[in-house]
């Protein structure tokens, strides 16, 4: 089991999408009723959602990884497991304020409280702003390790966060692995627009295990989420193949979503796929006679 490596999640603060915008670099088709775009819609909507959660994680890895969870110990800007360097990874530490208590290397559980201020990039160009803290039971890489997280005016790249998250270690001699829960999700896009947002997803390391190095490292992702907006329109998407980030790459190099769509009556079967693998900034939204690109920024 890897027990001294950071799973920096970084890829710019962002796993699934940052900002996901529609193009229209292809037609394949635009004779879908308007049913069909708005479940596309939603889907890219849902996609985006997901990544500003996941960066949950990301910063909860990144906080408290080395078990100190204290911000002396990454003056540098690096992280640390059991005092060695990791290296390729990227920090928030040089801007955000940490508050830590106990302010210690071994009591737990342990609160930590993150100030981003009005706003601290880090070196991927992820902008945080608000106050997040979270609760550690214990070392985040232990298994069985609980961290939950509750935000105070908190956004990532514009995104505005609320609810309940949590990550549960569920590592085991297969290597590392995380579950991560948000209920009561509420998310406000930049267009002020607010969408209900709820689920679970596995983040598993499949490469990378025995380096010190963040740049080989592999995930594989599973899970489930619900999704809506104030109008009423509802999707329900699940990973039907695996999805796989690659640390050198800032977005999903390949796997699916299947995801249902309802609205008024209306039930909607649909596809997200990011690729076969290449490691570029598209994915594609299928549903009904609707074919979309989405590009990922």
């Amino acid at each position: 089991m890897k027990t001294t490596k950071a799973i920096l999640i970084v890829c710019a603060g962002s796993m699934l999408a940052t900002a996901l915008l529609f193009t229209a670099c292809k037609k394949d088709s635009n004779s879908g009723s308007s049913n069909d775009t708005d479940a596309a819609n939603l889907s890219a909507s849902s996609a985006t959602a997901d990544n500003q959660y996941n960066d949950v994680l990301n910063t909860a890895l990144q906080t408290g990884v080395d078990g100190s969870t204290t911000s002396t110990g990454y003056s540098s800007g690096l992280a640390y497991a059991s005092g060695k360097e990791i290296t390729g990874g990227s920090s928030f530490t040089s801007c955000a304020t940490i508050t830590v208590s106990p302010a210690d290397t071994t009591s737990y559980p342990k609160t930590v409280s993150i100030d981003f201020g009005t706003g601290c990039t880090d070196g991927n160009g992820v902008t945080r702003k608000g106050k997040i803290t979270y609760v550690f039971s214990g070392r985040i890489l232990a298994s069985g390790t609980t961290v939950s997280a509750t935000f105070d005016g908190y956004s990532v790249n514009g995104y505005q966060l609320g609810g309940t998250y949590s990550i549960t270690n569920n590592s085991s001699g297969n290597g590392i692995s995380f579950i991560t829960s948000v209920s009561g999700g509420q998310i406000t896009f930049p267009d002020a627009t607010s969408y209900s947002f709820s689920g679970t997803r596995t983040v598993t390391q499949t490469a990378g295990v025995g380096t010190l190095s963040l740049l080989d490292d592999v995930y594989s992702i599973t899970g489930q989420h619900n999704f809506s907006s104030s109008a009423g329109k509802s999707l329900v998407d699940s990973v039907t193949t695996p999805l796989t980030w690659k640390l050198t790459c800032p977005h999903i190099v390949s796997g699916t979503l299947g995801f249902t769509y309802t609205y008024n009556g209306t039930s909607l079967d649909g596809t997200f796929d990011y690729g076969s693998g290449d490691c570029d900034a598209t994915a594609t939204v299928k549903v009904g006679a609707v074919t979309k690109v989405v590009t990922l920024p």
